[in-house]
């Protein structure tokens, strides 16, 4: 059971990681159509940092579960796209 919660807590904040990401880029392109050169700078570390950490920790990981981390992650993303685009 612990396990099973382990598991669950893992890919419901991975998805909150690719939701999180997903509305940093969209900010980031935001500020690049806006020629903001430092808020966009700042943001394109912050993006690339984040996500090499977060994809590590993803294919590092030798869990069975990958897929299903993978999934949360790019599901995340997918969310954060949607949410981004309708807010306009």
């Amino acid at each position: 059971m612990k396990g099973v919660i382990a598991m669950i807590a893992k890919i419901v904040l991975l998805f909150i990681a690719g939701l999180t990401i997903d509305l940093l880029t969209t900010l980031y392109t935001r500020k690049v159509a806006d020629k903001k050169l430092w808020p966009a700078t700042f943001l394109s570390g912050l993006i690339t940092l984040t996500n090499f950490v977060l994809l590590t920790f993803i294919i590092k990981d030798t869990d069975p579960n990958t897929f299903f981390n993978i999934l949360a992650y790019a599901g995340g993303n997918t969310i954060g796209t949607y949410i981004a685009l309708k807010r306009g």
